[in-house]
This record gives structure tokens, C-alpha cells and sequence, in this order.
């Protein structure tokens, strides 16, 4: 409670504010690496601003950015000069990339892989600036479970989970649930699997690995949706396009804006976030 006392005015006008949200937040999370989860948040990004919306893409892998490579931009500043000091949001944030904006992440730190809880406290700070002009804010967190990824999960309306029908996918998606389903407990995960050969399989995969997670884990999770594999995403990612720009027919394009089309509908918002949950995420 100390800490609590210590600067209890600073964590009660973050405490007000996390209940009365004007943006929806999404976390695109994944068990592992490789499953498509950047490329995923990119065109998910692009779609959204396509249907209307204003739309902000958090590259949520401080310490290894990727979004700003997929999309070849160059930042000339990122969450690093922020959280030292050295710019202001609005210097760092890169607007109307394709229609939305981007909040670039650094590479090679590794000091940022595990936030302290005064750059975590930045970070709200940040939002409590940026809320108040997107529709979304997109967080395209690390692969696995690292404490940064479960902080910005907490920090969601809606928590995504990307797979493939891969055991090793599937399984490392189960313990991401898992975990998160031990450390913050109040949100259903949504899943995506991508890559599919077929919506059959999607289905399949889906089923199954949700009779898994209500037998064990006592939680039902839900499922946006399944990405074709298409050939052209590899031709967009080789010449850092975004596909559902450049191939807006594609299977994976429709597959992406089948999942956008869904996500407008979720009215899940402004999640009532406890004073315990807030510590935890400040760590």
C-alpha cells in the first residue's frame, strides 16, 4: 500500500481515466513467433481505417520493432526517445501511414523488453494524451509471455490470440491463455487461425483447441475467424506492402477484413480495471 500512498494522486487520475476510455484497445497476441501476428496487426490496421475509422498501430515489441520494417518506414523517433525524455509523443508518432497512424517501437534494446514501473507509468501517461483521438488502438505485442505482453493484454478491451493449425502454434497458444487466464482472469480471448488451408480447418483447429481450454482452464474463448495461406502475401511482405492494399482480393486480404468487419461489432470497452490489476501492470 506504501505505493499506493506515494503518489496516490498520479494512479487515482489514471484510475478514472482507465474506466472511462473514449478508444477500444486491442492486443494481437501470439503464443510463438512466425504465426503472422505483425502482418496480421498491419493489414487489420489498414482495414479498420478503411472502414472510417481512425486507428493508431502500437508496435508493442519495445525492444524489437518490426512494424515500422513490413511497412518501410523509417522513424526518425521511437518509443526509446519517449520513454528517455528526448520527444514528446506527437514527435514520435508517424501519421497517416496508409490511412492510419503508427507509434514505432526501437531495436536492439533490451532494457525495454521489461519495463520499469516509471516507463510504464510514460506510457499511460502517453494514452491519457492519445485516447481522446483514435477510434482504435491496435498493440501488436511480443510472441509469447513475457510480463510486457500480459501488461498491454491487461491493458485491453480485446484480447486476440493468432495461430496456426501447427501443434507447436497450438499448443504455445494454449499457454498463452493459460497464463493470461491466471494473471488477469477477466478477459475471453478471441482467436484467430491463420494461414489455413481451408475454412474447414480453421473450424476444426478452433473447436478444438476451445474444448481444451473449457475443460481446463474453465474458459470460453471465441473465434473471429481464419486466414487463407496465399502466395500473395509473400509478394506484398517482399516489397513491405501492405497486402490488403496491394491485393485487396486476395484471400488473405478477405480474410482480414472478414475479422474487421466482426471486431466493429464487439462492443467490449472500457473494462473496469481494479486498483490490483493497475499495480500489477505497473510491476
Amino acid at each position: 500500500m506504501e505505493r499506493v500512498v506515494g503518489d496516490q494522486a498520479s494512479i487515482l487520475r489514471k484510475m478514472a481515466w482507465l474506466k472511462d476510455r473514449k478508444a477500444k484497445y486491442i492486443s494481437i497476441a501470439s503464443g510463438k513467433g512466425g504465426v503472422g501476428k505483425t502482418n496480421f496487426s498491419v493489414n487489420l490496421a489498414y482495414m479498420l481505417s478503411k472502414f472510417g475509422k481512425k486507428v493508431l498501430l502500437f508496435d508493442a515489441d519495445l525492444g524489437l520493432a518490426n512494424v515500422d520494417i513490413i511497412l518501410n518506414i523509417a522513424p526518425l523517433r521511437t518509443i526509446k526517445d519517449y520513454l528517455n525524455g528526448d520527444a514528446k509523443v506527437d514527435d514520435v508518432v508517424i501519421p497517416n501511414v496508409k490511412g492510419f497512424d503508427v507509434f514505432p517501437a526501437s531495436s536492439g534494446f533490451m532494457e525495454l523488453s521489461s519495463l520499469s514501473s516509471d516507463d510504464f507509468d510514460k506510457i499511460v501517461d502517453m494514452f491519457l494524451s492519445l485516447d481522446k483521438i483514435y477510434d482504435y488502438i491496435i498493440f501488436d505485442t511480443a510472441a509469447g509471455i513475457a510480463e510486457n505482453v500480459l501488461r498491454f493484454i491487461t491493458f485491453s478491451d480485446i484480447f486476440v490470440v493468432i495461430t496456426l493449425a501447427e501443434p507447436t502454434a497450438i499448443t504455445d497458444a494454449y499457454a498463452l491463455i493459460k497464463v493470461v487466464n491466471m494473471k488477469i482472469g477477466d478477459l475471453n480471448p478471441y482467436v484467430v487461425v491463420n494461414m489455413v488451408n481451408s475454412e474447414k480447418q480453421g473450424n476444426f483447429v478452433f473447436d478444438n483447441l476451445s474444448k481444451v481450454v473449457k475443460n481446463f482452464l474453465k474458459k470460453e474463448i471465441r473465434y473471429l475467424g481464419s486466414i487463407k495461406r496465399d502466395k500473395n502475401l509473400i509478394k506484398a511482405v517482399a516489397n513491405q506492402k501492405i497486402a490488403a492494399e496491394v491485393f485487396p482480393d486476395s484471400d488473405f486480404a478477405l480474410g482480414v477484413k472478414n475479422i474487421a468487419n466482426k471486431l466493429l461489432s464487439i462492443d467490449e470497452k472500457n473494462r473496469n480495471i481494479s486498483i490490483e490489476k493497475f499495480l500489477y501492470m505497473r510491476g
